[in-house]
């Protein structure tokens, strides 16, 4: 890891704080660095931070003491000490709340982000996201959104085919032409993300029904309606009650997913595996 580390004094550390780091290629475009002094344009994924920061200032509004907030980690691999220093100049011209700013090489992230315990990690990048679960890291896909503007709420998204299946079908997926080592990636996966739902769960329990900063979803794409109601019950079960669900039943998810603009895609994977097929009018 580079020695290199910014801590924002305004963070107030907490174990119960949803601790979560971002790559900064993602909030920022580094693939056009200027060399004055202008900030850095604004990255695919940079309206995830301005909804997380309405979050916790929704929070904190509700109780000035509340622990259970967002706490933002900018990782960056492999940048160039001039990028690091654009990436600061540009975190602070945004107005950003970033507890802290970490750079290390592409081989070191997985163990960043296991030492500084994070709860969840998110990229556009669909091989670090894997390499992160594979590594127990729970992780989630970051989703561009349409409109970069600043957004009043949050989106997260579950794709719940793997959460509504039990441990027993997912042992039988080996019959289906999954290997032993897919079959233990679904597992861990779904092991690993409990944590984040159930923080989650308890941060949306915070706000109404009506006017929430942070939105939750639910989308299954194989089987029938059980392996959603499975995975709703999961989801309860850890303290989740989503605001929205959608079984799809072997419809595509892409129409839906264009209409909801989620931030945070928890996405198993699994609808895109050579082989569902056969899964795809069977329930847990």
């Amino acid at each position: 890891m580079d020695p290199n580390e910014q801590e924002s004094a305004e963070t107030k550390q907490s174990g119960s704080a949803l601790v979560t780091a971002v790559s900064c290629h993602d909030i920022f475009d580094l693939s056009a660095c200027q060399t004055d002094s202008s900030p850095l344009a604004k990255g695919a994924a940079f309206s995830f931070i301005t909804a997380v920061q309405v979050v916790n200032q929704r929070l904190v509004k509700h109780n000035e003491n509340e622990t259970l907030r967002f706490e933002v980690i900018l990782l960056g691999k492999d940048c160039e000490e001039q990028i690091k220093s654009k990436i600061f100049d540009s975190a602070k011209h945004y107005g950003l709340k970033i507890g802290k700013f970490y750079f290390c090489s592409r081989g070191e992230f997985v163990r960043t982000l296991q030492a500084n315990n994070a709860k969840l990690f998110l990229s556009t990048d669909r091989d670090d996201v894997y390499g992160a679960l594979k590594a127990g890291v729970p992780a989630a896909l970051l989703c561009q959104q349409a409109d970069q503007q600043v957004q009043d709420q949050l989106k997260v998204l579950f794709s719940g085919d793997l959460i509504g299946l039990s441990e027993d079908f997912i042992d039988c997926l080996k019959d289906f032409g999954f290997s032993a080592v897919q079959i233990q990636n679904f597992k861990a996966a779904k092991g690993c993300i409990q944590e984040f739902a159930m923080l989650i769960g308890k941060m949306r329990k915070r706000f109404g029904c009506e006017d929430s900063p942070l939105h939750t979803i639910l989308i299954t794409v194989l089987g029938s309606r059980d392996v959603c109601a499975t995975a709703l019950k999961t989801l309860r079960g850890w303290g989740l009650d989503v605001d929205e669900a959608f079984c799809l039943a072997g419809a595509p998810r892409n129409p839906i997913l264009t209409t909801i603009q989620p931030h945070i895609l928890w996405d198993d994977g699994l609808h895109n595996m050579k082989g569902v097929s056969p899964l795809m009018g069977m329930s847990s």
